[in-house]
């Protein structure tokens, strides 16, 4: 690893790394990384902490290095054993921020990648059907469009939250109603391109918004849409409340298609999921 002495951004983020500063790292790369700040601290502190006790270079970590993580990413304050999802989001965080290093040009190859995961933890609660989806919405048209909007695109679109609320204009080409994802590239519904307008009359236009790079979505943070999700649910006697999750699964739900246009590059992953997704709506017919 060779960073030019005087990239002082780069020099900075590397001493921060070398004596293992999380709160650095976390204050100088906070705006790539695109979570709320509390969320970063909790699932990268167990891996520095860890790294300190044993003077680990994050930068350059040893071979066993996969090994070695699955003890940070299990432990718990109490001395337990961390929840399956817990660790999964410890590690997608991790990835995350090598992710950013290797585009800063600090690292070439990403240390976290193939690390094993054990498998998602699914709630079994059954998902709102598609009348008080529908409900939902009204009530978020009525509440405020941004959130209406915001909605409309995990519903619709299977949209994840946190691709969501990293989602810029300049990503949108109104003129083919197609967005560009993380991973795919999805054909918007005529609902969700409405959904979209008033936003993007706000933000310039077509021929402005994408031109300044600003996000779609102003959000705070994840947790803030939720709170408002959640309030909304509330509103319409909603119970028990849908999250953003068990929306993006009522998606797949009412909204069978091919893998990309719901943002799944692996058909493997869209099959699991799609699976879920069914087998919550027998459930709740069942009930």
């Amino acid at each position: 690893m060779t960073v030019h002495p005087d990239d002082e951004r780069a020099m900075k983020l590397v001493q921060a790394f070398r004596i293992l500063n999380l709160e650095q790292v976390i204050g100088m790369l906070r705006e790539e990384l695109h979570r709320p700040v509390a969320q970063l601290r909790a699932n990268l502190r167990p891996v520095f902490e860890a790294a300190q006790l044993q003077d680990l270079d994050l930068l350059r970590p040893p071979a066993d290095f996969h090994a070695w993580l699955q003890t940070p990413f299990r432990v718990t304050q109490t001395g337990g054993v961390a929840r399956a999802n817990t660790i999964r989001a410890r590690y997608a965080t991790l990835k995350q921020l090598y992710d950013v290093v290797i585009e800063l040009g600090l690292i070439s190859d990403n240390p976290a990648h193939g690390c094993p995961m054990p498998p998602p933890e699914h709630s079994q609660a059954p998902l709102p059907g598609v009348a008080e989806i529908e409900r939902l919405l009204a009530e978020a048209g009525a509440r405020d469009e941004e959130l209406f909007a915001a909605l409309t695109l995990i519903y619709q679109q299977a949209f994840q939250l946190t691709e969501l609320l990293a989602l810029r204009w300049s990503a949108l080409d109104f003129s083919r109603a197609e967005l560009m994802r993380a991973r795919t590239v999805t054909a918007l519904r005529p609902e969700s391109l409405r959904a979209l307008g008033p936003l993007l009359a706000r933000a310039g236009g077509p021929l402005h918004a994408p031109v300044k790079g600003q996000r779609v979505f102003a959000f705070k943070n994840a947790d803030d849409l939720r709170l408002q999700l959640w309030k909304t649910c509330q509103a319409v006697n909603l119970s028990p409340a849908a999250g953003p999750r068990e929306l993006r699964l009522a998606s797949l739900r009412d909204y069978p298609q091919a893998p990309p246009g719901s943002g799944f590059s692996n058909p493997q992953a869209y099959g699991r999921a799609l699976r879920h997704a069914t087998a919550l709506a027998e459930r709740k017919r069942n009930k």
